[in-house]
């Protein structure tokens, strides 16, 4: 396997849903998207990547994980650019403070360019080996390794949801309608900030009214028609039954 650095920088894109995908990863569930990986295309399924985050401190990386699919051309992720080269990727480690703050990167490992403009930069064997070591011997992010194997399987069997941009990326649709709808649960009204402060900003659950079990095939996700933002009980309430509570059948039972 190799490893690349790729780059996330605020100041340029917001990540809508990064609340929700740092619980997922933390809750052991599978968390993947698509990410710009620059002009870079020998890049390969099973590949390691560093997510590092400039532009905006705090800086440093802030996840690791996999690389689930080959380079491809998808649609612009900002307006000023006509296309842009993806793979999608598979998070084992998240957080919203770095893992490795970028002093301590520069500190270290001094001969390797932690800043650079664009995504999918090689990073050297023995560098990416002794941070995906150290990540995953840390008992806040350790998981358990993949095998090329494993996760070449898990690319292949994994659900296809072709959004209304065209790509198959279910994050993407998630964080267009956290765009739309804001951050309050459809429900309730219940607003993760308003209670918790800080530590509750920018978080919200996405629930699917059409249910994901029941989908066999690809199909046009609107993130408009098809998602609501929801708190976390809410969630849990609209599938309290099978087929799921629609969301109006559900606020008939608030008190």
């Amino acid at each position: 396997m190799s490893a690349f650095l790729y780059i996330w920088n605020p100041n340029k894109w917001n990540w809508s849903d990064l609340q929700d995908a740092i619980y997922r990863v933390n809750n052991n569930e599978q968390y993947d998207s698509g990410w710009s990986c620059g002009n870079t295309k020998r890049i390969k399924i099973g590949d390691i990547f560093f997510l590092m985050r400039l532009g905006l401190e705090p800086k440093g990386i802030i996840g690791c994980g996999y690389v689930l699919s080959n380079p491809e051309i998808g649609d612009p992720w900002d307006d000023q650019k006509k296309s842009a080269i993806y793979t999608d990727i598979l998070f084992k480690a998240l957080s919203e403070e770095p893992i490795f703050s970028l002093s301590y990167l520069q500190n270290n490992h001094p001969t390797f360019s932690w800043t650079p403009q664009s995504s999918g930069i090689s990073i050297p064997n023995q560098i990416a080996e002794e941070l995906f070591l150290l990540i995953q011997n840390n008992l806040k992010f350790s998981f358990q390794p993949l095998e090329e194997q494993s996760i070449k399987e898990y690319a292949e069997g994994r659900p296809k949801i072709v959004t209304n941009k065209t790509y198959d990326r279910s994050s993407a649709a998630r964080q267009d309608c956290i765009e739309y709808y804001g951050y309050s649960c459809r429900v309730c009204g219940f607003n993760f900030e308003e209670k918790y402060g800080a530590f509750g900003m920018q978080y919200i659950e996405v629930h699917h009214l059409k249910q994901m079990s029941d989908i066999n095939n690809e199909y046009s996700i609107n993130p408009i028609r098809d998602l609501r933002p929801v708190c976390a009980n809410c969630h849990r309430m609209l599938h309290k039954t099978r087929p799921p509570l629609s969301i109006e059948e559900l606020k008939k039972h608030l008190i």
